[in-house]
C-alpha cells in the first residue's frame, strides 16, 4: 500500500509541478487567454483524478495512520513502563523505527502533494498586479479563487486532509500521550501516594 501511494504522489506532485512551470513560463511573456484557460483546465483535472485516487486509498491512508499511531503509543508505553528487558526494549525500539518511519512518509507525501497543488498560487498573485485584458484578468482571479479555498491533496477518510498542520498535529498528540504515560507510570504514583500517606501520618 505504501508503494502504491508513494508512486501515486510523486507522479501527481511532478504533474502539478509541471501545471506550475507552465504557468510561470506562461506569464514570462504576453498572457493569453487560451494559455490560462488550457493551464487552469489540466490543473483541475489533475485535482479530480486527485479526488478520485483519494477516494480509493483514503481507507488505506487512515488505517496507516492509525495503526502506525497505535503501535507507536503501545511500543512507548511498554518502552516507559515495562520491565527494563533488552529484548523488550530492542523490539519496542525496532517497532517504534518503523511506525515513525511509516508516519514521517506517509506525511511526506501527502505534505509534497498539497504544496505542489497550491503552487501556482504564487504565480497566479503575481499576474494579478499585471496590465492584462479584463478577461484574462477574470480568468487568473477565478483560478486563484479556486486554488484558495480547496484544499487538495491525500486525506485520511476525508477528515485529516495530510497537509504541513498533521505534523504539528502528531507531535503534539504523541507527546500528549508521553507525559501522560510518564505521569501515571505506577511507581511514581505509589510513591506520590506513599509520599502523601506520610505526610498525612
Amino acid at each position: 500500500m505504501l508503494l502504491l501511494f508513494l508512486s501515486i504522489s510523486l507522479l501527481l506532485t511532478y504533474e502539478y509541478d509541471v501545471c506550475t512551470q507552465r504557468l510561470v513560463q506562461a506569464s514570462g511573456g504576453s498572457v493569453k487567454e487560451e494559455e490560462i484557460e488550457d493551464i487552469r483546465g489540466y490543473h483541475a483535472l489533475l485535482t479530480d483524478l486527485v479526488d478520485y485516487v483519494c477516494s480509493f486509498i483514503s481507507i488505506h491512508v487512515a488505517a496507516a495512520y492509525l495503526s502506525s499511531f497505535l503501535t507507536l503509543c503501545f511500543c512507548l508505553y511498554v518502552i516507559i513502563n515495562d520491565v527494563p528487558l533488552l529484548q523488550n526494549i530492542v523490539t519496542a525500539m525496532f517497532v517504534v523505527y518503523y511506525s515513525t518511519l511509516n508516519l514521517i512518509t506517509l506525511t511526506y507525501l501527502g505534505i509534497r502533494l498539497h504544496e505542489a497543488a497550491h503552487r501556482p498560487l504564487n504565480s497566479l498573485h503575481d499576474l494579478a498586479g499585471r496590465k492584462m485584458p479584463d478577461r484574462v484578468i477574470g480568468l487568473v482571479t477565478l483560478f486563484a479563487n479556486k486554488l484558495s479555498q480547496r484544499k487538495i491533496g491525500i486525506s485520511a477518510l476525508g477528515l485529516m486532509p495530510i497537509t504541513k498542520d498533521t505534523v504539528l498535529t502528531i507531535i503534539g498528540t504523541l507527546l500528549t500521550y508521553v507525559f501522560i504515560v510518564i505521569q501515571f507510570k505506577p511507581e511514581l504514583t505509589a510513591s506520590l501516594r506513599q509520599n502523601g500517606n506520610n505526610t498525612s501520618g
